[in-house]
């Protein structure tokens, strides 16, 4: 197909302006009483413009067949969940089942679209180059946004009380720490591509912002990242060592290593670090307030010596862990194990059975969430083209080992690797269309552009 490049310029560009579409949706939920933001419409539309794109270029690839194949499977599999949900369940919300499974099957339509894309225009276009470019885009304004806003005093709170953290002019903390996460490795990467000597460590700077961004959101999430992000360049970097390419990685192994120390060295002021204390606190508080409570007994032991230790059990460091959604996974892990083997086999629907007492409430673990929703033939085809990246991605490592020393894949890889523990344990990546666009960009990267462009 000729005169098609805009579509894809089109297709990719849409990264580079998540952020303004995040902050619109900001604007829109904090002045407007309206069940549907901007950014849902915009995304949807964007969806279905990828759904589209499959249609274009079926004749040209078997890929984009394939898929089409499969997205018809599923979206028949989740109009049965809808319809037998809907006579299981008393009441059923269907608005906030269908705007659920649309999150659902946002990132399967990316992902594939992603895949398709960079298939076809893989050799006319620098797909690495201008992906890079995007990403890179959206991690600028989202740090330079963040810190703008800190410093003129117009940031939001990313906590209602007792902790502390910003979010800049973004609505959902969770979200965005997500969406940094993911981009803190790529950002990182364009460090590790440019910077041959000191004299171009400026190259830095992007990912130093954003570095900044996430660990003032004040979240153990957006502290992690970062050092991981730097953890594993540092290996990598460490590793070249010993290779012929040694002389061109010293400065970003320096740089790498310094802003490892500084990190670590500024993790105790952190505001992650100072809302884990909180937390602890508030924990211990609550323990005590509840021995308090209990009728006295006499006392057989003595206290002295055990005064200071921590009163934590093993059920308060799953809280501190997981922010309390551990008892919302008890929940619904209880509604499951009672619901007979149909509904075990196709899905609970959003969020199982809710009341008019009791709304519908979220673990916010993204993989039980799928799950529980979509039971266990609808979490098989949620996650097929998942184990199919994933699988033919491992395949290929295991044959050329030596991609444990290329930092592109290292890189790509962490994000994805990050994406993947942030959805099993803080959520708001698989069912948060403003963060399932990166991980399926990175995704269709490493399936479809890093060992084709090593080949080449």
């Amino acid at each position: 197909m000729k005169n098609t490049y805009w579509l894809f310029f089109l297709f990719v560009g849409f990264i580079s302006i998540q952020p303004i579409i995040d902050m619109l949706t900001t604007y829109m939920v904090l002045n407007m009483d309206s069940g549907l933001s901007i950014g849902v419409v915009i995304r949807f539309l964007y969806m279905i413009f990828a759904g589209v794109l499959l249609l274009v270029f079926a004749k040209q690839s078997k890929w984009a067949r394939y898929s089409i194949i499969y997205l018809i499977v599923f979206a028949l599999f989740l109009g049965l969940n809808i319809y037998l949900n809907h006579q299981w369940k008393d009441p059923y919300y269907i608005g906030q089942e269908i705007k659920f499974f649309n999150k659902v099957v946002y990132m399967n339509v990316t992902l594939l679209g992603m895949i398709v894309m960079f298939s076809h225009y893989r050799w006319s276009l620098d797909v690495k180059r201008i992906l890079s470019k995007n990403l890179l885009t959206a991690s600028l304004i989202i740090s330079i946004v963040f810190i703008g806003t800190m410093l003129t005093g117009t940031a939001l709170e990313s906590y209602q009380y007792n902790k502390i953290g910003f979010k800049g002019w973004f609505y959902a903390a969770n979200e965005l720490g997500a969406t940094i996460a993911i981009l803190l490795p790529l950002t990182l990467l364009l460090a590790l591509d440019k910077v041959r000597s000191f004299s171009k460590a400026y190259y830095w700077i992007p990912f130093i912002l954003l570095a900044i961004s996430s660990i003032m959101l004040g979240t153990k999430v957006g502290l992690g990242a970062v050092i991981l992000s730097l953890v594993v360049a540092t290996v990598v970097l460490f590793a070249k060592l010993f290779t012929n390419k040694r002389s061109l990685i010293k400065a970003n192994l320096v740089i790498s290593i310094l802003l490892l120390i500084v990190t670590g060295a500024t993790t105790p002021i952190s505001p992650a670090y100072k809302n884990t204390y909180t937390h602890i606190d508030m924990l211990e508080a609550k323990k005590e307030k509840t021995k308090q409570e209990k009728p006295e007994k006499k006392e057989k032991e003595k206290p002295a010596k055990k005064k200071k230790e921590s009163n934590l059990d093993d059920k308060d460091i799953q809280n501190l862990i997981l922010s309390s959604r551990e008892q919302f996974l008890a929940h619904h892990k209880e509604e499951y194990a009672k619901a007979p083997i149909a509904r075990k086999m196709i899905g609970m629907g959003f969020s199982g059975d809710y009341t008019k007492q009791l709304p519908p409430k979220m673990i916010e673990m993204d993989f039980y969430d799928l799950f529980f929703s979509l039971g266990i033939i609808g979490f098989l085809l949620w996650v097929l083209p998942l184990l199919l990246v994933g699988l033919t991605v491992l395949v290929r490592l295991f044959k050329d080992p030596s991609q444990l020393l290329d930092e592109s894949f290292m890189m790509y890889s962490t994000a994805i690797v990050l994406a993947l523990g942030i959805a099993f344990v803080a959520g708001h990546v698989f069912t948060a269309p403003a963060v399932t666009i990166y991980f399926a960009a990175a995704a269709a990267y490493l399936f479809v552009i890093h060992f084709k462009q090593r080949q080449a």
